[in-house]
């Protein structure tokens, strides 16, 4: 593994895109596409194992705690949702971990991977009052609330649903409201993000192309206050494209925070430039965004990169298979946090620095204040392909960034779902603390999902569309990631007779517990927390899992 960093910037770079009344209108990015999940009907999908899982693996290493299997794509199929890709994502909460995929919802004890609950998304929706899912969830757990929130298409999607429990116990009550999220179309890739004021929705607008995007601002009371969850005090920010070409980016990501304040933040890729952009929503409170406003556009001068192409893979029976893997694009796919005055963010880049046409996992970390970047770096090694990044950060300025990895090596090629931890300095910039660690091989060197087996890939290979890392709220030093992999051949070879299809998607669960730092280290960190609570902040850490 090859960590590459640029130096820190100082000042933020000025606009590359800066439209006139006379403008032309501009190009927009030809990948960024429509992304609703495609059900595919290839036979043989159901599985004969116990369940579709592999059994737990515990204290793995001193800081790989734990490890199990999430939903595979077997199990939404035994519902009759069989979809690609499985729009990767789950959250931890008080006791559980609570995963959401394209078909299939699913609950497990956080502290040995048991599966309590195993439910098809349609089914969950209906139990909290909607009438069906189309895909695209997301989960979060409110920890200052005890709560957990979900998103998702509706049984149009037009619509955003979303649904709340009412304890901190997923498998009790919940409660919903829905909304719509673009008229006559589709309010696709719904982001979810919350701070202490707002929930934030951000969705791509597509009817037969691309029409724009909205920011949905709730206001948290809305949300999370007694009685059920509602949007009323609901502002939605809408960008028409083609309109006024204004740049207010694609797959727009409300960055989630504790710190107190009537500002919000959004970051997004750069509709027309090979850049992140941010802005702040203004003037919000805990429940009535009528009033918010948004700021100016601040582009954050990234380091030069174009977007990633296919990921590669050994895939040794089938050369075409090679580089078929959809490692998206530049967007940020996954959550952004603010933790102690800075903005964690990661996103896929091709970086052109190295010549090498493979894709990095790049992260980021802004002043929050001013959008500056303070420091930036790529997560990869030559002859590999690295994405679907995801990034959480806790109080102490720790960081678990997990992602994919896959090459043309066929020893260690396989797309794999790996992690690396880091502590943030004084300055800003992230110091690794380890190597590279992998948390789940792919069981196939040849992913071609969709695809009858010893054949070409046909179609977009679809992977992700994201992953994610959140912290645990019984103890901050805990971190859960969970990414994809590939699962057997779905054929008698794989262990399904009558089976044609190729291999099929999987999801993996992982608990990274960061080490204690030696004394010189803390020295360091310390004037990055500030003198006041450093002795109760050292005296709290714990690198104990249970």
């Amino acid at each position: 593994m090859k960590l590459s960093k640029s130096l820190p910037l100082i000042a933020l770079c000025a606009v590359a895109y800066a439209p006139t009344a006379a403008s032309a209108a501009p190009t927009i990015k030809s990948y960024f596409e429509f992304k609703k999940p495609k059900m595919i009907t290839i036979p043989g999908d159901l599985s004969l194992d116990s369940g579709g899982a592999s059994a737990p693996v515990s204290n793995v290493s001193s800081t790989y705690t734990l490890g199990f299997e999430g939903i595979s794509q077997y199990d939404g199929a035994s519902f009759g949702r069989n979809f690609i890709p499985p729009d990767t994502m789950g959250a931890v909460g008080r006791t559980q971990y609570f995963e959401t995929s394209n078909g299939a919802y699913a609950v497990f004890d956080k502290y040995t991977g048991q599966r309590l609950s195993l439910v098809s998304d349609v089914a969950f929706w209906n139990s909290v009052g909607q009438a069906g899912a189309n895909g695209d969830s997301r989960v979060m757990y409110n920890a200052a609330a005890g709560r957990w929130i979900a998103i998702s298409f509706g049984a149009s999607t037009a619509d955003i649903q979303i649904a709340i429990s009412d304890t901190d116990d997923a498998l009790g009550s919940w409660q919903s409201t829905i909304f719509t999220g673009f008229a006559g179309g589709v309010a696709d890739y719904p982001t979810l993000a919350m701070d202490t004021n707002a929930v934030y929705i951000g969705t791509n607008n597509f009817t037969s192309s691309f029409q724009g995007t909205t920011l949905n601002v709730i206001p948290l009371n809305s949300l999370f206050g007694n009685g059920a969850p509602s949007v009323t005090g609901m502002k939605q920010f809408s960008t028409a494209f083609p309109g006024t070409f204004e740049d207010r980016g694609f797959a727009l990501q409300g960055v989630n925070s504790t710190t107190a304040g009537s500002t919000g933040k959004v970051l997004a890729a750069s509709l027309f430039n090979y850049d992140s952009l941010g802005f702040t929503v203004n003037n919000l409170t805990s429940t009535d965004e009528s009033g918010a406003t948004l700021g100016a556009v601040n582009y954050l001068g990234q380091a030069a990169f174009q977007s990633p192409g296919p990921g590669r893979q050994p895939s040794v029976a089938i050369a075409a298979n090679q580089r078929v893997i959809a490692t998206l694009d530049e967007r940020i796919s996954s959550s952004v946090y603010e933790v102690n005055g800075r903005i964690y963010m990661v996103n896929t880049v091709d970086d052109l620095s190295d010549g090498l046409d493979e894709s990095r996992v790049r992260y980021t970390i802004l002043d929050a204040n001013t959008f500056a970047i303070l420091d930036e770096g790529n997560i990869g090694e030559a002859g590999y392909d690295y994405y679907q990044g995801s990034i959480a950060v806790n109080e102490f300025g720790e960081v678990a960034i997990g992602y994919n990895r896959s090459g043309l090596d066929p020893t260690t090629g396989k797309i794999s779902f790996m992690a690396q931890l880091f502590r943030t300095m004084a300055d800003g910039s992230l110091q690794s603390m380890g190597s590279e660690m992998l948390l789940k091989e792919s069981l196939v060197d040849d992913y071609h999902n969709g695809s009858l087996f010893g054949q070409a890939a046909a179609g977009r290979q679809r992977w992700g569309d994201y992953s994610q890392v959140s912290v645990d709220p019984s103890n901050a030093h805990n971190f859960y990631l969970i990414g994809q992999f590939a699962r057997e051949y779905n054929n008698a070879a794989g262990g399904h007779p009558g089976g044609t299809g190729g291999s099929r998607w999987g999801t993996f669960i992982a608990v990274l517990t960061t080490p204690v730092p030696e004394p010189e280290t803390w020295a360091m960190m310390v004037f990055g927390f500030g003198f006041m609570g450093y002795a109760m902040r050292r005296r709290r850490y714990s690198a104990s899992f249970a």
